[in-house]
Protein backbone atom coordinates (compact mmCIF):
# COMPACT_ATOMS: atom_id res chain seq x y z
CA UNK A 1 0.00 0.00 0.00
CA UNK A 2 3.06 2.36 0.48
CA UNK A 3 4.43 1.72 -2.42
CA UNK A 4 1.08 2.45 -4.44
CA UNK A 5 0.91 5.58 -2.25
CA UNK A 6 4.39 6.97 -3.55
CA UNK A 7 3.77 5.85 -6.96
CA UNK A 8 0.92 7.33 -7.14
CA UNK A 9 2.44 11.39 -5.87
CA UNK A 10 5.41 10.24 -8.50
CA UNK A 11 2.65 10.31 -11.61
CA UNK A 12 0.61 13.16 -9.73
CA UNK A 13 4.17 15.33 -9.47
CA UNK A 14 4.67 14.18 -13.45
CA UNK A 15 1.25 15.28 -14.77
CA UNK A 16 1.36 18.59 -12.81
CA UNK A 17 4.25 19.72 -14.69
CA UNK A 18 2.93 18.98 -17.51
CA UNK A 19 -0.19 20.91 -17.35
CA UNK A 20 -0.46 24.30 -19.70
CA UNK A 21 1.26 27.11 -18.42
CA UNK A 22 -0.15 29.82 -17.23
CA UNK A 23 0.03 32.97 -19.66
CA UNK A 24 0.85 37.01 -18.98
CA UNK A 25 -2.60 38.62 -19.85
CA UNK A 26 -2.31 40.84 -23.01
CA UNK A 27 -2.76 44.39 -23.29
CA UNK A 28 0.28 45.51 -20.60
CA UNK A 29 2.55 48.11 -21.96
CA UNK A 30 6.31 47.92 -21.02
CA UNK A 31 9.00 50.99 -21.25
CA UNK A 32 12.31 49.66 -22.81
CA UNK A 33 15.42 52.21 -22.40
CA UNK A 34 18.68 52.06 -22.55
CA UNK A 35 22.01 52.83 -24.36
CA UNK A 36 24.66 50.87 -26.43
CA UNK A 37 27.64 51.68 -27.01
CA UNK A 38 31.32 49.15 -27.74
CA UNK A 39 33.63 48.30 -25.39
CA UNK A 40 35.79 51.39 -26.43
CA UNK A 41 32.20 53.28 -25.43
CA UNK A 42 31.48 54.38 -28.74
CA UNK A 43 27.98 54.86 -29.54
CA UNK A 44 26.62 51.97 -32.23
CA UNK A 45 23.71 53.76 -34.36
CA UNK A 46 21.22 52.03 -36.27
CA UNK A 47 21.47 48.72 -34.30
CA UNK A 48 18.19 47.11 -34.16
CA UNK A 49 16.79 46.27 -30.57
CA UNK A 50 13.60 44.16 -30.65
CA UNK A 51 11.21 41.97 -27.86
CA UNK A 52 10.78 38.52 -27.97
CA UNK A 53 7.33 36.69 -26.72
CA UNK A 54 7.63 33.51 -25.59
CA UNK A 55 5.49 30.82 -23.88
CA UNK A 56 7.29 28.82 -21.77
CA UNK A 57 6.24 25.38 -21.19
CA UNK A 58 8.02 23.75 -18.60
CA UNK A 59 6.46 25.64 -15.88
CA UNK A 60 7.30 22.76 -12.99
CA UNK A 61 9.29 22.44 -10.01
CA UNK A 62 12.47 21.03 -12.15
CA UNK A 63 14.95 22.85 -13.97
CA UNK A 64 13.94 25.06 -17.75
CA UNK A 65 15.98 24.89 -20.75
CA UNK A 66 15.66 26.85 -23.62
CA UNK A 67 13.85 23.49 -24.76
CA UNK A 68 10.80 24.55 -23.04
CA UNK A 69 10.45 28.15 -24.91
CA UNK A 70 8.11 28.44 -27.37
CA UNK A 71 8.61 31.72 -29.52
CA UNK A 72 5.56 33.39 -30.19
CA UNK A 73 6.50 36.49 -32.28
CA UNK A 74 8.38 40.09 -31.87
CA UNK A 75 6.29 42.01 -30.32
CA UNK A 76 7.71 45.43 -31.00
CA UNK A 77 11.38 46.52 -31.56
CA UNK A 78 13.31 50.16 -33.02
CA UNK A 79 16.56 51.02 -33.49
CA UNK A 80 19.43 53.07 -31.79
CA UNK A 81 19.92 56.65 -32.58
CA UNK A 82 22.84 58.86 -33.29
CA UNK A 83 24.36 58.66 -29.71
CA UNK A 84 23.62 54.88 -29.11
CA UNK A 85 19.78 55.46 -27.26
CA UNK A 86 16.96 53.43 -27.78
CA UNK A 87 12.98 53.93 -26.27
CA UNK A 88 10.10 52.47 -26.94
CA UNK A 89 7.21 50.61 -25.39
CA UNK A 90 6.21 46.97 -26.35
CA UNK A 91 3.02 45.59 -25.23
CA UNK A 92 1.88 41.49 -24.08
CA UNK A 93 -0.13 39.63 -26.74
CA UNK A 94 -2.00 37.22 -23.66
CA UNK A 95 0.00 34.69 -25.89
CA UNK A 96 3.61 34.50 -23.69
CA UNK A 97 5.15 34.37 -20.47
CA UNK A 98 8.71 35.02 -21.11
CA UNK A 99 10.05 37.90 -22.59
CA UNK A 100 13.87 39.03 -23.77
CA UNK A 101 15.20 42.06 -25.47
CA UNK A 102 17.53 41.19 -28.52
CA UNK A 103 20.10 43.95 -29.92
CA UNK A 104 21.65 43.15 -33.19
CA UNK A 105 20.56 40.12 -35.21
CA UNK A 106 22.35 37.07 -36.53
CA UNK A 107 24.27 37.46 -39.59
CA UNK A 108 22.65 36.16 -43.33
CA UNK A 109 25.40 35.16 -46.10
CA UNK A 110 27.19 38.05 -47.15
CA UNK A 111 25.45 40.66 -45.03
CA UNK A 112 27.49 43.39 -43.39
CA UNK A 113 27.27 42.88 -39.77
CA UNK A 114 27.51 45.94 -37.30
CA UNK A 115 28.14 44.03 -34.19
CA UNK A 116 29.72 40.69 -33.41
CA UNK A 117 27.05 38.12 -32.84
CA UNK A 118 23.61 38.66 -31.48
CA UNK A 119 23.26 40.00 -27.62
CA UNK A 120 20.11 38.49 -25.64
CA UNK A 121 19.00 40.38 -22.15
CA UNK A 122 16.18 38.72 -20.00
CA UNK A 123 13.69 40.98 -19.12
CA UNK A 124 12.05 38.04 -17.45
CA UNK A 125 13.95 35.68 -15.50
CA UNK A 126 11.40 33.05 -14.97
CA UNK A 127 8.04 32.68 -16.63
CA UNK A 128 5.34 35.32 -15.05
CA UNK A 129 8.22 36.94 -13.73
CA UNK A 130 6.30 40.40 -13.05
CA UNK A 131 9.13 42.82 -11.62
CA UNK A 132 9.56 44.90 -14.88
CA UNK A 133 6.20 43.88 -17.29
CA UNK A 134 3.56 47.22 -16.96
CA UNK A 135 6.59 49.17 -15.57
CA UNK A 136 9.96 50.05 -17.31
CA UNK A 137 12.92 47.85 -18.06
CA UNK A 138 16.26 49.78 -18.65
CA UNK A 139 19.54 48.30 -20.01
CA UNK A 140 22.53 49.81 -21.04
CA UNK A 141 25.68 48.16 -22.43
CA UNK A 142 29.24 48.58 -23.60
CA UNK A 143 30.27 45.09 -23.82
CA UNK A 144 29.57 45.09 -28.12
CA UNK A 145 32.31 44.77 -30.65
CA UNK A 146 31.65 47.57 -33.46
CA UNK A 147 32.90 45.67 -36.65
CA UNK A 148 34.61 47.16 -39.65
CA UNK A 149 35.08 45.84 -43.08
CA UNK A 150 38.37 44.92 -44.46
CA UNK A 151 38.59 43.73 -47.75
CA UNK A 152 41.76 41.36 -47.28
CA UNK A 153 43.83 40.29 -50.84
CA UNK A 154 45.09 36.85 -50.41
CA UNK A 155 48.51 35.71 -52.39
CA UNK A 156 48.91 32.42 -52.65
CA UNK A 157 52.50 30.69 -54.26
CA UNK A 158 53.36 27.41 -55.12
CA UNK A 159 50.85 26.27 -52.32
CA UNK A 160 50.45 22.57 -53.19
CA UNK A 161 47.25 21.24 -51.49
CA UNK A 162 43.32 22.66 -51.29
CA UNK A 163 40.62 23.83 -50.81
CA UNK A 164 41.99 25.97 -47.85
CA UNK A 165 39.42 27.03 -45.35
CA UNK A 166 40.07 30.82 -44.20
CA UNK A 167 39.14 31.60 -40.31
CA UNK A 168 38.55 35.07 -38.57
CA UNK A 169 37.26 35.31 -35.25
CA UNK A 170 34.37 37.95 -35.96
CA UNK A 171 33.85 36.85 -39.44
CA UNK A 172 30.75 34.01 -39.98
CA UNK A 173 32.00 31.03 -41.77
CA UNK A 174 29.25 31.83 -44.57
CA UNK A 175 30.91 35.20 -45.48
CA UNK A 176 33.79 33.24 -46.17
CA UNK A 177 34.82 31.45 -49.44
CA UNK A 178 37.72 28.42 -49.01
CA UNK A 179 40.65 29.10 -51.24
CA UNK A 180 41.21 26.29 -53.84
CA UNK A 181 43.63 27.52 -56.53
CA UNK A 182 47.40 29.76 -56.59
CA UNK A 183 46.93 33.47 -56.97
CA UNK A 184 44.86 35.84 -55.99
CA UNK A 185 41.61 35.81 -54.07
CA UNK A 186 40.02 38.87 -52.29
CA UNK A 187 37.63 38.46 -49.22
CA UNK A 188 36.25 40.82 -46.48
CA UNK A 189 36.57 40.13 -42.58
CA UNK A 190 34.71 42.11 -40.37
CA UNK A 191 37.39 43.76 -37.65
CA UNK A 192 37.22 45.67 -34.30
CA UNK A 193 39.11 48.84 -34.07
CA UNK A 194 42.16 49.58 -31.95
CA UNK A 195 43.04 45.87 -31.74
CA UNK A 196 45.56 43.68 -33.70
CA UNK A 197 43.64 40.99 -36.26
CA UNK A 198 44.43 37.47 -36.95
CA UNK A 199 43.40 35.35 -40.00
CA UNK A 200 43.99 31.66 -39.94
CA UNK A 201 43.88 28.96 -42.62
CA UNK A 202 42.75 25.41 -42.40
CA UNK A 203 43.39 22.20 -44.45
CA UNK A 204 43.87 18.54 -44.65
CA UNK A 205 47.43 17.15 -45.93
CA UNK A 206 47.83 13.65 -46.42
CA UNK A 207 45.25 12.89 -43.37
CA UNK A 208 46.28 16.16 -41.33
CA UNK A 209 45.05 18.77 -40.35
CA UNK A 210 47.46 21.93 -41.23
CA UNK A 211 46.92 25.63 -40.19
CA UNK A 212 48.89 28.64 -41.02
CA UNK A 213 48.36 31.99 -39.34
CA UNK A 214 48.95 35.54 -40.16
CA UNK A 215 48.85 38.61 -37.96
CA UNK A 216 48.59 42.57 -38.81
CA UNK A 217 48.12 45.76 -36.91
CA UNK A 218 45.49 47.33 -35.56
CA UNK A 219 43.24 49.59 -37.29
CA UNK A 220 42.01 53.12 -36.37
CA UNK A 221 40.08 53.75 -38.95
CA UNK A 222 36.40 53.47 -38.66
CA UNK A 223 35.84 52.68 -42.31
CA UNK A 224 36.76 50.03 -44.86
CA UNK A 225 40.65 49.10 -44.45
CA UNK A 226 42.86 47.37 -46.88
CA UNK A 227 45.64 44.03 -46.08
CA UNK A 228 47.18 41.56 -47.84
CA UNK A 229 48.30 38.21 -47.22
CA UNK A 230 51.29 36.07 -48.89
CA UNK A 231 50.69 32.45 -48.38
CA UNK A 232 53.18 30.00 -49.19
CA UNK A 233 53.53 26.41 -49.03
CA UNK A 234 56.00 26.68 -46.07
CA UNK A 235 53.30 28.72 -43.87
CA UNK A 236 51.02 25.60 -43.04
CA UNK A 237 51.92 23.11 -39.78
CA UNK A 238 50.59 20.46 -38.51
CA UNK A 239 48.47 20.66 -35.57
CA UNK A 240 49.63 17.78 -32.79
Amino acid sequence: MKNTVILFALLFSLVSCDKDPVLIKSGIETKVSGKVTDNHDAPISNLIVKVGEYKVTNTGSYIMSYEDHEFVKWVDSTYTDSNGNYDFVFKTSGKGNFYNLLIGKKVKPHETPVIFGEFYVRITEDPNDMRFIGKQFEFSTNDLIRLYPCRVTFKLNNVETFPVQIMHEYTHASNLTDLTANGTSEQTIYIQRYNKEKVTLSRMKNGLRQTASYEFPASNAAEITYQTITVLETDFKDIK
